[in-house]
């Protein structure tokens, strides 16, 4: 409407005119002034639909956190309800675990188990040190003994007897296999309290934390600080494992997040005009207020969604037709509010209107006057946009509509 009287200045000096020559007005000696204001005009929204792209879809985006059950099972206690405010690790509710702490109960028998054979084993290499130690002696000994009837042999003397030489040699033969059995066996004695018996208290103990993990998962924590809502759970229910079957949904405390943003949808045609860094001015319905005071807040577009979410396509077990996607779709673009604190203004979900503007014009009109014009147009946008902001906030029906 603003654009229709602006652009009819050439009618009304016409209009003007004839009436100070006393000339009648009629559409004969207006058609020019006529035809000239819808060239104008056309030309004014060209420009200004062009250069400033609106979007009406702007929101502020909020995320949520499904809360499921690790390993499905019958509740057997909720310890929230809707509308609880919790934190980090709280509690909320419980599964049926009879079965993973049995598992949790075995496994740790046989850690202890496995401890206890490990300190067995300790015994076992003190005694076989000790067998070895006494089959090394009786060695010793008799080797003595072989030595010094080897040393009568060697000089023929009559003190030599025959028979207990060979039972000294006998003898020998004897302790050294005795001596070998018993390094043996505390060689295998060692190899199992060094080796054996630590792998299997190892192994052992991953199955106990293993069992123990088990457990923790009948026991489901928030991961997140936020709020409680959508609670479907109750005790002797189901817990479902997918988040298509959530137990309950956590809104986070986002609001003390200064980086949120707010993302609109703009036409495909505005992808020449809009770039990262570009002013704008979102105003959101749940920001009205009757003073107007900070209702329409300034922003700059910090990220372009590279791609357009109705052109995806997705596996399917037919093939697609182009005419499923005859919807083109829009791009997404993401606004900061310069001022942080304004964050806090806006509710999370709120549908918001968006309005861009060119503040510097490129390509072949850079520097001219031409751009200039067009630069200069962001005032009259600017003022339709707290008109429109005005009119909603009067009606009381929000920001709602389309187009420009």
């Amino acid at each position: 409407m603003i654009e229709l009287i602006l652009t009819s200045f050439p009618l009304v000096i016409r209009i003007m005119y004839l009436r100070w020559r006393g000339i009648p007005v009629t559409l004969y000696n207006v058609h020019r002034a006529v035809f000239l204001w819808f060239v104008i005009a056309v030309a004014l929204f060209f420009t200004v639909f062009y250069y400033y792209p609106k979007s009406y879809t702007g929101l502020v985006p909020f995320r949520i956190v499904p809360v499921v059950a690790e390993n499905g099972g019958t509740v057997t206690q909720v310890l929230v309800k809707p509308g609880d405010h919790v934190a980090t690790g709280d509690l909320l509710f419980t599964v049926e675990n009879t079965s993973e702490q049995a598992a949790v109960d075995v496994a740790e028998h046989q850690v202890v188990e496995l401890q206890n054979a490990i300190e067995a084993g300790e015994v076992e290499v003190r005694t076989a040190q000790a067998v070895l130690k006494g089959a090394e002696a009786g060695l010793a000994q008799i080797e003595l003994s072989l030595a010094d009837q080897t040393a009568l042999k060697d000089r023929n003397s009559a003190a030599f007897r025959e028979n207990e030489f060979e039972r000294a040699q006998n003898t020998r033969l004897a302790r050294l296999s005795e001596v070998e059995a018993a390094r043996t066996q505390l060689e295998s004695a060692s190899l199992r309290v060094t080796s054996v018996l630590p792998a299997q208290l190892e192994t052992a103990e991953s199955m106990l934390e293993q069992a123990q993990a088990e457990l923790a998962k009948t026991r489901v924590y928030a991961v997140v600080d936020g709020t409680v809502e959508q609670l479907t759970l109750n005790v002797g229910a189901r817990a479902g494992q997918t988040a298509l079957s959530a137990a309950m949904v956590i809104v986070p405390d986002d609001r003390a997040d200064p980086t949120s943003e707010v993302a609109a949808g703009f036409s495909q045609v505005a992808s020449a005009v809009l770039y990262e860094g570009m002013a704008a001015e979102i105003a959101c319905d749940s920001n009205f207020n009757a003073s107007m005071r900070n209702t329409v807040l300034p922003a700059r577009l910090v990220r372009l969604q590279e791609v357009i979410a109705a052109g995806q396509i997705k596996p399917t077990g037919y093939l697609m037709e182009t005419s499923e996607r005859a919807q083109r779709g829009e791009i997404v673009a993401h606004f900061k509010l310069v001022h942080p604190e304004h964050t806090e203004l806006l509710i999370d979900g709120s549908g918001c209107m968006v309005q861009a503007y060119t503040t510097h014009v490129t390509g072949p009109l850079e520097g001219s006057v031409l751009a200039h014009v067009i630069e200069a147009l962001g005032a009259l946008k600017a003022i339709l946009l707290r008109i429109k902001v005005w009119v909603a906030l009067a009606s009381g029906i929000g920001l709602t509509g389309g187009g420009h």
